[in-house]
């Protein structure tokens, strides 16, 4: 067999089955940074 064509063809499967879930916790830190920019924001000016 030919390892590194089988290396590669595991090595994007992976990246697929991954990507969505990568793609989800990146948006979920940039909605929690947001937030917590606003709350910051709010505690500097409340003081």
């Amino acid at each position: 067999a030919n390892e590194p064509s089988v290396a590669l063809f595991r090595l994007q499967e992976h990246v697929r089955r991954s990507l969505p879930e990568l793609a989800q916790h990146k948006s979920d830190m940039q909605s929690w940074e947001e937030q917590s920019q606003g709350a910051i924001y709010t505690v500097e000016y409340a003081c």
